[in-house]
């Protein structure tokens, strides 16, 4: 099975980067777009998922402070601080692996490539809830997902090297949810990569291609996007990821 691979990044711009995303998906969904594979960072922004406040996830004066940007993004989930010490990556497709609606099969099928991929780098890691994946029972990465249209997306965050004390103060967690995991503060539930095993983030890009070749058969191919992938990501843009109503807000916009 063959996947576009596409290192594409937008680090300054997180609106532009999930609107590309969601403009991939529904161009997947089309079967204009081939599978597809992306790596992608972002410099300093927090990604809520869909159905999420921004004023019930989010510090307002610590985001204020350090220029930190809001973007709401289309799947659901919580929400997660980008910085250029993380990596996220992408798998889109039409649903050759016989998911169906079974969103929970989906995560296990993705998730069990980014074990291998640790595993392969000496890195002691298991699957903690259905999205998550834990070493020594501190988050390494979280993840989100959708399926639509007999298609679907897998997108992850994979904590490399990043500023743990901005994640955890830039994010609101109730205490009692923290209270219920056994923790006080959330420098308690997550850990680097590069702290446990040195490794760099292009080290984990080499360790997930591999590891996703030999759990799904994917081999790679070093595309870039359609011009009908950029002018959807171009429309999304402009009607949904930069607007307030969508990032900070209750509104849900559906554009196609």
């Amino acid at each position: 099975m063959e996947f576009r691979l596409l290192d594409l990044e937008y680090t300054e711009d997180p609106h532009k980067s999930l609107a590309t995303e969601e403009a991939i998906f529904h161009e997947v969904i089309a079967g204009r777009s081939p599978p597809t594979f992306r790596f992608y960072r972002h410099s300093n922004a927090i990604i809520l998922g869909c159905f999420q406040l921004a004023e019930q996830e989010i510090d307002n004066d610590v985001i204020t402070e350090k220029n930190i940007k809001v973007v709401k993004r289309f799947t659901g989930g919580g929400a997660v601080y980008h910085d250029l010490g993380n990596l996220n990556y992408s798998l889109i497709m039409k649903d050759t692996l016989g998911v169906g609606t079974n969103v929970t099969k989906l995560y296990s099928t993705m998730i069990e490539g980014a074990l291998k991929a640790f595993k392969g780098l000496g890195i002691p890691a298991e699957s903690g809830k259905l999205n998550d994946v834990t070493s020594n029972s501190k988050k390494i990465l979280g993840a989100a997902a959708s399926i639509r249209k007999n298609a679907m997306v897998f997108h992850a965050c994979v904590l490399v090297n990043t500023n743990l004390h901005t994640l955890a103060s830039s994010l609101k967690v109730p205490g009692v949810k923290l209270k219920d995991k056994g923790i006080a503060t959330i420098l308690e539930r997550v850990t680097n990569i590069n702290e446990i095993s040195g490794h760099n983030v292009e080290d984990v890009k080499r360790a997930l291609l591999d590891a996703y070749h030999d759990t799904l058969g994917i081999d790679y191919k070093e595309g870039k996007l359609t011009k009908d992938e950029e002018s959807l990501a171009k429309e999304l843009l402009e009607k949904k990821y930069s607007q307030k109503e969508w990032n900070l807000g209750r509104e849900i916009i559906e554009i196609r």
